[in-house]
């Protein structure tokens, strides 16, 4: 039976011969019937790569690819060589919650439920090291958990068993404090901490760009990350003390390649400082876990997360780090640059093939954002919702079963080598600038990731890249999420009042204790402060005791101006609301009246293009049948209420009445705007004269069009 089949196959193959490269070019170029093939057929991605329209055996024969093992070789092809098979990637969900009470519900809620590490954010207080009562409402609470003792973490992490799941803390600039809460209730358990998995994430650099500041300068800073580390190293193998972010890059608008670029930046950086301040290189190598965004981009997201384990073992090797060493710790997230509040349902799917981008290229971690993320606080629905998505991946579409399933893709590995080139070139120019460091704050970063962002806006505004709900296929009748978010003055007040409690329930022998805690950081050698922090801890210190004591004598650091929180759709939403406040203060919502003329085969086309083209704005598009006479056009629109009128045709339509109609519509209605739904080409003169005021086609501007008209109409007043 299989030699039949193979008999067959080979009989089928002789019917239908493969086509060769210069075959295939040329029935393209004869289907496109003259027009330029590398423009029509070629695109250029914002990393400045140009793909192809399709990819042949061939590109192997220059690429390492073929060279080239899982778990070998520079790590193309992961670091391990048993893929997924012998241990998945960690489902590692955010859990956004403020109160320890509130966080640990959620915890232990998920991780009965397929989560298996804990991927902890804190609040603005926590991470500038203040206990609540020194905080501002706003702060506490904010974005993350609050932590502020032992007993919050106890509450926080009850009835969690330490060495079952992973534990990974997004410690930003505040890694010896929340690193000393950590330990101490490790300690408190009997845990052993060399049996514990997870990171603890300082990175001050990142909290840099995304905020423009640290708590203090960056030296000391890095003297903490370096103090941490060995005591990982020490104590807690397993934990990984230092974060490599790239969240801050991609949110501002960075192409896959500047995020990656930065990333490597970053971690030479970091490298530098650790090594420096007495660790090897290999012991520096292991407590770096890198945090990389994943983007729309399917093909992109992939070649990426493999290029980064290639290129982080490049810089490993040349600063003498052995190969065990080189395999890179990969966290990714979804990213929130794409994300929308329009149509927020969208943002399932779009986190749905992020979370593949991400399982594809082989990530030892993943966070599936939540798809109302960018709206409100989520709840179990939406946690539900990210969680089962990679839960599917793992259980459903045997992912786990195939090592690398992207090798060999002729394509993906092209495009890997592509990134590799770029991302390395554009990282050896933030060293020429001075480093990471220098690069950022002299806003070099910013300028760079500036322009790829101005980039990708155009596209958008173009049309030519697309937002579902956004600027293509938009739902106006779609009714807004239930907004959910923390009354931040009563959870300010509520968690001032227990650490307040906390204070003065403590007897004299406690305040003792405290402070022969804090008094013994201070006496300590920078290598015993850590053991001197979990004792502090223990003993009942605050994290905003703990930090005043670490940083005494700390001097400020300087201030620059932090990388902006962007998404794409922020343009289009700011349209969208200016049409609903119209319509909340006229009654009505700003008018677009369609001008169609003759029957609707003839119309149709041109009519549903202009619908889609203002529904982007918010605009109510009114589309009445074809009209023959301009004056039943000029009745139709008057009743209408309309300010605006496009008129819809075909072009052989246009030659015969757009003049008649135009005029009619001007004369009896001076202040209308009339617009041509097509390109007038050499007739524009002309249709001008008779009235057109403006025309849109597949190249107009969608974005300023929609936001000139509505400011026309006084919905948008700036």
């Amino acid at each position: 039976m299989k030699n039949q089949l193979n008999n067959d196959n080979k009989k089928l193959l002789e019917n239908f011969p493969a086509p060769s490269k210069q075959e295939w070019r040329a029935a393209a170029e004869q289907l496109l019937k003259g027009a330029p093939f590398d423009k029509i057929m070629k695109r250029m991605t914002p990393e400045g790569i140009e793909l192809e329209p399709i990819f042949w055996r061939d590109v192997l024969e220059n690429l390492p690819a073929t060279e080239t093992a899982p778990g070998f070789d520079g790590y193309l092809r992961g670091t391990r060589a048993s893929g997924y098979r012998g241990e998945p990637w960690e489902i590692a969900q955010e859990l956004p919650y403020g109160t320890p009470r509130e966080f640990n519900r959620a915890a232990t809620s998920d991780l009965m439920r397929g989560q298996n590490a804990l991927n902890v954010s804190f609040d603005i207080a926590t991470l500038q090291g203040l206990d609540p009562d020194a905080a501002k409402v706003g702060e506490v609470g904010a974005c993350g958990l609050s932590l502020a003792c032992l007993e919050d973490i106890q509450v926080a992490f009850k009835d969690l068993i330490p060495d079952a799941i992973s534990f990974h803390l997004r410690t930003g600039c505040s890694g010896m404090a929340i690193g000393a809460l950590f330990f101490a209730w490790l300690k408190q358990l009997g845990a052993n901490p060399a049996k514990i998995k997870g990171s603890l994430g300082m990175d001050p650099l990142a909290v840099k760009a995304a905020s423009g500041q640290t708590p203090v300068n960056l030296a000391l800073l890095f003297q903490e990350q370096a103090t941490l580390a060995k005591y990982c190293t020490e104590h807690a193998p397993g934990m990984r003390a230092v974060g490599v972010s790239a969240l801050p890059y991609h949110q501002a608008g960075a192409s896959a390649v500047e995020e990656l670029g930065i990333a490597l930046a970053t971690g030479v950086a970091y490298l530098t400082e650790l090594t420096e301040r007495g660790l090897s290189v290999d012991d520096a190598a292991k407590q770096i876990r890198f945090t990389l965004a994943i983007g729309g981009n399917f093909f992109m997201e992939i070649a990426k997360l493999r290029a980064a384990r290639v290129l982080w073992a490049q810089v490993v090797a040349v600063f003498g780090g052995s190969e065990e060493a080189q395999k890179i710790s990969m966290h990714a997230r979804t990213g929130l640059y794409n994300k929308t509040q329009k149509d927020p349902y969208v943002n399932m799917l779009r986190t749905t093939t992020e979370a593949l981008s991400g399982v594809i290229g082989g990530v030892d971690s993943l966070c599936v954002g939540n798809f109302d993320e960018v709206v409100r606080e989520p709840d179990a629905f939406s946690r539900r919702i990210s969680r089962n998505t990679q839960i599917i991946l793992q259980e459903e579409c045997d992912l786990t079963a195939v090592v690398d399933p992207a090798g060999g893709s002729w394509a993906i590995e092209w495009l890997t080598n592509e990134i590799c080139q770029k991302s390395w070139a554009f990282f050896q120019e933030i060293e020429q600038q001075g480093g990471m460091v220098d690069a950022l704050t002299s806003g070099f970063i910013a300028k760079k990731i500036a322009v790829t962002d101005a980039g990708n806006r155009e596209l958008l505004n173009q049309r030519r890249d697309s937002l579902i709900g956004t600027n293509v296929y938009p739902n106006l009748e779609e009714q807004a999420l239930e907004g959910r978010a923390p009354d931040y003055a009563e959870l300010r007040a509520q968690r001032a009042k227990e650490i307040a409690e906390q204070r003065t329930t403590a007897d004299e022998d406690t305040d003792t204790q405290i402070l022969q805690g804090l008094k013994a950081i201070l006496e300590s050698s920078r290598e015993d402060a850590m053991g001197a922090l979990v004792e502090a801890t223990l003993a009942g210190a605050t994290i905003g005791e703990i930090t005043r004591t670490i940083r005494a004598s700390a001097s400020p650091a300087e201030p620059m101006p932090a990388l902006p929180k962007v998404r794409l759709a922020q343009g289009y939403e700011e349209l969208r609301a200016a049409a609903q406040r119209f319509a909340e203060e006229t009654g009505n919502a700003p008018k677009i009246f369609l001008t169609n003329l003759g029957p609707l085969r003839r119309h149709k086309p041109r009519a549903d293009f202009t619908r889609g083209f203002f529904a982007a704005g918010g605009f109510e598009v009114i589309s009445p049948a074809g009209f023959e006479d301009p004056t039943d056009a000029v009745a139709a629109l008057k009743e209408s209420g309309a300010g605006i009128t496009v008129i819809c045709g075909a072009d052989p339509d246009y030659e015969e009445k757009f003049t008649d109609f135009a005029e009619a519509i001007k004369h009896a209605i001076p202040e209308m705007q009339v617009v041509l739904a097509g390109f007038p080409g050499e007739k524009e003169a002309s249709y001008r004269a008779a009235g057109m005021d403006h025309y849109i086609f597949v190249k107009s501007n969608n974005y300023e069009t929609n936001r000139r008209y509505l400011e026309g109409l006084g919905a948008i007043n700036d």
